[in-house]
This record gives C-alpha cells, sequence and structure tokens, in this order.
C-alpha cells in the first residue's frame, strides 16, 4: 500500500495537498532523497540523512526535525506501507508563503514522506544511452526538487528510443538524468569525480567502497566522451537501478553489447551488501 506522511498527518498518498502558495510548488525550492527498503530495514540511511542535511544547508532551509526523528519516522512509514520491498521518497519544501515572492519569509518546512512499493528489475533488461548536452544548472551536487531539465533530457531520450541520456559538459561525462556513470577500460573502473555539476550518489559511494574494498582498480577523475564511446563496460548507479550495465551508447554496443565481467562480480557484491543491510550489519 502507498502511503503518505505530510507535515505531521498519515493519508493515502493520493489524497495528500498542499497550498498552492507552498515554495516547492511555486518556485522547486526543496530537496529530497530515495530510500531504499530492503526486507522491512532501510538501505544506507546515514548517507541519506547527511546528504539531505547538507541540501537543505546549502539552500539555507531549516532542518524540520533531529535525525533520531527522521530514522522512527521511516520506520513508521514502512510499516504504514506494509511493503518489505519498498522505496522512502523524503521531500523537504521551504514551506507556504503568504505570496508568491522570491524573497524568502520565514515559514515552517514542508515534510512529505511516501512509502511505495519497490519495483525490481529484471537481469535480462538492457539498457540503451544516447549523449546529450549537459545544460542544467552549476549545482548538481544538490538533490533540489527543481527537476525540468532532468527531465527534459531524459524525455528528449526517450523520444528517441533510448533509455536514457548521458550528460556531456565541456567534453567530459557529468552523470546522467538521474543516475552516475561508471566507466570500465582494460579492467579499471573510472568515474567522474565528484564536484559541483553532478550528484554525489550515495550508490555511487557504496559501489565505489565495494570496488576498493575487493582490490578492483579504480580511479575517480574526469572521464571525457571519447574514452566513454571506447569503454569495455559501461555502468550506471542510483537508488532505484542500484548498480546497472548500459549495452549500447548512440546505437552502438558497448563492448561486446553484454553485462561484461566486471559487473557480473559487482552486481553479486552489492547484492551481497544489501544481504548485510538486512540483516542488520550494514547502515
Amino acid at each position: 500500500m502507498s502511503i503518505a506522511y505530510l507535515n505531521g498527518s498519515w493519508q493515502p498518498i493520493d489524497e495528500a495537498r498542499v497550498s498552492v502558495l507552498d515554495r516547492g510548488f511555486m518556485f522547486g525550492d526543496g530537496v529530497y532523497e530515495v530510500i531504499p527498503v530492503y526486507q522491512g530495514k532501510t538501505f544506507a540511511e546515514d548517507q541519506h540523512l547527511a546528504r539531505l542535511a547538507n541540501s537543505l544547508n546549502e539552500l539555507h532551509i531549516t532542518m524540520p526535525m533531529a535525525q533520531d526523528a527522521w530514522r522512527e519516522l521511516f520506520a513508521e512509514a514502512i510499516v504504514r506501507g506494509g511493503e518489505d520491498e519498498a522505496v522512502l521518497y523524503v521531500q523537504v519544501t521551504r514551506g507556504v508563503a503568504t505570496t508568491r515572492t522570491h524573497i524568502y519569509e520565514t515559514s515552517e518546512p514542508t515534510v512529505l514522506v511516501t512509502a511505495t512499493k519497490r519495483a525490481v528489475r529484471k537481469i535480462s533488461d538492457q539498457y540503451r544511452m544516447v549523449t546529450k548536452q549537459d545544460f542544467r544548472w552549476g549545482r548538481g551536487d544538490l538533490k533540489v526538487i527543481s527537476l525540468a531539465a532532468n527531465s527534459l533530457l531524459k524525455n528528449e531520450a526517450l523520444s528517441e528510443g533510448y533509455d536514457d541520456a548521458i550528460l556531456i559538459r565541456d567534453g567530459k561525462v557529468t552523470e546522467a538524468s538521474s543516475s552516475n556513470i561508471f566507466v570500465i577500460k582494460d579492467g579499471v573502473i573510472a568515474t567522474p569525480v565528484a564536484d559541483n555539476f553532478l550528484l554525489h550518489g550515495v550508490t555511487r559511494g557504496q559501489v565505489m567502497a565495494l570496488a576498493q574494498k575487493h582490490g578492483m582498480p579504480l580511479e575517480e577523475r574526469d572521464v571525457d566522451e571519447q574514452e566513454l564511446l571506447a569503454a569495455d563496460e559501461v555502468w550506471i548507479t542510483s537508488t532505484s537501478m542500484e548498480v546497472w550495465p548500459v549495452v549500447s551508447i548512440n546505437g552502438l554496443a558497448v563492448g561486446n553489447g553484454e553485462s561484461g565481467l566486471l559487473y557480473q562480480k559487482m552486481y553479486q557484491l552489492f547484492q551481497e551488501l544489501k544481504h548485510q543491510s538486512e540483516s542488520g550489519s550494514v547502515t
């Protein structure tokens, strides 16, 4: 069952309502997090809460509750949602203004948490991508709800027969519309530096840590477009996709057009990490 918590009350998700003067509605003035739930337990909760705090701080939005209160709220959302395999969506906006104005007013932040069933992808799913110029604003490191540009790029890719876009800025790879990018060549894993142009993905960090722990060569550095197109393997990482192989870019096969050996190893390592989380040994 899909359930929503909105400013202190629980209700069916399709009944949740906010004011038209909420700055999230008027300006996209807010931030969000997406937290996976495996076997009734949140995964990487600490990292998601830390990124939420950073995004709020950078936008000068008051943190609406303490970390322990967030944890209690997430636990209640999981119970009320009734799904062991779920996704928690967390959104905090600057709140409801008295009038539409660019000037910040003192107001209570709007807090929304939803719990919905998690969609599970099949390992046989193929993922095809196309390169697009990254014209978004210069603070991609903040997980803001203003996603018009990301949505435009994603839907352009879909209309052209692809699944998503890989974004290029000044000849360098940044990320996809809603996921981070890993490029593999000759057994070495490379991923773009986590600067202000791309989201510092929690799943990205988990995959990097797994690579380092298991002796898989890893470089965090600039990745240019030609290197991307010549890669042996390309992966995307996100909360919803976890770690997933890209089989073609711009209509040309990546490697042999199938998931590569390093991907298969990383996929298994990530599943084992999830299992540790289910047993309570990972936060």
